[in-house]
């Protein structure tokens, strides 16, 4: 499989992953900065300044998009214009008029769309999926999700990361709600939340707090900030990426009518006998743990590749993003109009 990379931010890791695998080959990548031609060098692979080129010069099976959100639209669309199936970093899009739009046009002609929800591939994630199917909890109540991290000071030089579509919402919170989504199978109905700049200022968010509201009943809590030091997020301590310092902690709590579970721990807390109920008893503690895990990112490349030899379709499709991009959307109109948002407004 010929595959191209557009991008080469967080596209880097899929171009050096693939360079590694024996059924890809990286054909060329794209970018526009001096950190991309060191990095094209070192990946020994032609480099396009405009992707365009890339596409319309090169025989391809497949391309990874990880271009700034507001691009993808446009580098899916030219991709699908020459029968290209795309896998797309998330979000899907900056706008779910945009990821609409794209799902619609990769339909009319009639190639995939896969969204880069690298974490549906985890295996922590979907144990975590399993042991909360199982109703080892009971039947789901609430959930409180915490993403809290101080990023480098470099990291917003880029323009684009201080604008309105390039704070930790739609970049990182978009992660940890499409990880609800996927575990829980929970159906959002309304969100409400407050974002604040206290920290450095800039037009975009570095700190939020959403309420948001399942159709069951379910509560979820969920705090995203990227301006305070704290071992309490999914990078730090699910310990998938090597880049990241590791802090045993737990970023996710789940809460039941039978018992809790926290992530990526996995302790349970229960009572121990139905008559041996209530605060005045004690709690027994059990851990369900993983032994082992593979890589999330090579899982989701292989199956990209799987994808584009046909007879498969994206475990993530496009309307898989969107559903996750639809809460987000509705906790930015929710920040924005300072009132509880409806997702079907």
């Amino acid at each position: 499989m010929q595959i191209a990379v557009l991008g080469l931010n967080h596209g880097y890791t899929f171009a050096k992953q693939i360079k590694e695998m024996k059924g890809m080959t990286l054909a060329a990548v794209a970018g526009n900065n001096a950190a991309a031609i060191e990095r094209a060098n070192e990946l020994e692979v032609p480099l396009y300044q405009d992707y365009k080129k890339l596409i319309d010069q090169c025989q391809l099976d497949g391309v990874i998009i990880t271009l700034p959100n507001h691009l993808h639209k446009e580098a899916v669309k030219y991709c699908a214009d020459h029968g290209l199936h795309c896998l797309v970093e998330k979000p899907i899009a900056d706008t779910t008029d945009a990821a609409r739009e794209m799902i619609d046009y990769c339909k009319q002609k009639q190639v995939k769309l896969m969204v880069g929800h690298h974490r549906r591939f985890s295996d922590k994630i979907n144990h975590l999926k399993q042991l909360l199917a199982s109703g080892i909890i009971g039947e789901l109540v609430g959930v409180n999700m915490v993403w809290a991290l101080a990023k480098d000071r470099n990291y917003y030089k880029e323009a684009w990361r201080i604008k309105a579509s390039g704070g930790p919402l739609l970049i990182n919170g978009i992660h940890d709600l499409d990880n609800l989504l996927h575990v829980t199978n929970l159906e959002i109905e309304s969100a409400y939340a407050v974002a604040r700049n206290k920290i450095r200022g800039f037009e975009v968010e570095d700190a939020v707090t959403a309420i948001l509201e399942a159709s069951d009943g379910t509560v979820i809590n969920y705090f995203l900030t990227d301006g305070v030091p704290s071992p309490w997020s999914y990078e730090f301590n699910v310990m998938e990426n090597p880049i990241y310092h590791f802090y045993e902690e737990d970023c996710y709590h789940f809460f039941g009518t039978k018992g809790s579970l926290a992530f990526p721990s996995f302790r349970c807390f229960r009572y121990s006998e139905e008559d041996q109920y209530g605060w005045k008893h004690a709690l027994t503690e059990e851990r369900f743990p993983l032994e082992a895990a593979a890589d999330p990112i090579t899982a989701e490349l292989e199956h990209f590749e799987a994808v584009l030899k046909g007879g498969i379709a994206p475990r993530v499709t496009g309307e898989e993003g969107l559903k996750t991009l639809e809460i987000l959307e509705a906790v930015n109109l929710s920040v924005q109009e300072k009132r509880k948002v409806s997702l079907h407004e």
